[in-house]
């Protein structure tokens, strides 16, 4: 693994271990059909690189089952088809081995609907209608109790569903750049649920305050703002006076020039008298 992917993905982790606690090993990875797919296109060895890119840390691969009956029903298809040379054979193959590593190495999620039935309002709003169930299941699980409760790493290739979780705070993405494991930095609806919590904390002082010292707390700022504010005023007054008796009348007041006599050039030389 290359010093800069290690260096950020270090980073990634310690953001969430500071920010989301509930995200903590063994961390539980969420993969798709399509990042099987891939991952079984470009040969990737995903234990090992899961583990690098993991810090080492202990961790557990997930699939739901209708990622695998997604994955059954797409290598049943791509059978029927005749194949054009070797494409659809191996496109078959593919969907074949991602399914068998999917029973095989993870842990199989048989049950998705008391999230889902939790998570149909906000599916709604969203308007997920192009999602498959597999991609709907992922996301319900995701993000459970808004904020990830049940701490999922989710790994997928699916734009659309990558783009739905960077819009939920604290869902970490696994996505492969060809052969290559990343670990997408936090989203930005992450950092913002951060500041919110911590600008909470500001105004709580931690947690500790209570809602009546709150409003004493704030009642006591407003009168001090209003203080601030009159004091301000006192003293820009004292300033423009000072600064008038310095002038000696009135402040920025330009004194007019009287004219002494008139301008010899616009009056009319005297003619002198013949004798």
């Amino acid at each position: 693994m290359r010093h800069g992917r290690a260096k950020a993905s270090r980073r990634t982790l310690q953001f969430y271990r500071l920010n989301a606690p509930h995200l903590k090993s063994p961390y539980k990875i969420l993969l798709d059909g399509t990042f099987l797919v891939a991952s079984i296109r470009n040969k990737v060895p995903l234990w090992d690189r899961f583990s690098k890119t993991l810090q080492h840390e202990q961790f557990v691969c997930c699939v739901t089952r209708s990622t695998l009956n997604e994955l059954e029903l797409l290598s049943e298809q791509s059978a029927k088809i005749k194949p054009s040379g070797d494409s659809e054979e191996n496109n078959s193959t593919f969907f074949d081995r991602a399914r068998q590593y999917g029973l095989d190495e993870c842990e199989i999620i048989e049950n998705c609907n008391d999230v889902t039935n939790t998570n149909e309002k906000l599916m709604n709003k969203r308007a997920f209608r192009d999602f498959s169930e597999a991609s709907k299941d992922i996301f319900c699980l995701a993000t459970d109790g808004g904020n990830n409760r049940a701490a999922y790493f989710v790994a997928t290739q699916d734009d659309g569903l990558s783009d739905a979780l960077r819009a939920m705070p604290y869902v970490p993405l696994f996505r492969l750049g060809r052969a290559v494991l990343l670990l997408e930095s936090p989203s930005s609806a992450s950092r913002q649920f951060t500041g919110n919590l911590e600008q909470n904390k500001l105004k709580s002082a931690g947690g500790l305050m209570t809602s009546e010292e709150r409003k004493i707390v704030d009642k006591v700022n407003k009168k001090d703002k209003k203080k601030r504010r009159e004091t301000m005023k006192e003293e820009q007054q004292k300033m423009q006076k000072r600064s008038r008796e310095e002038v000696g009348g009135c402040f920025n007041e330009r004194k007019k020039k009287r004219a002494k006599g008139p301008n010899p050039l616009s009056c009319k030389s005297r003619k002198s008298k013949s004798s």
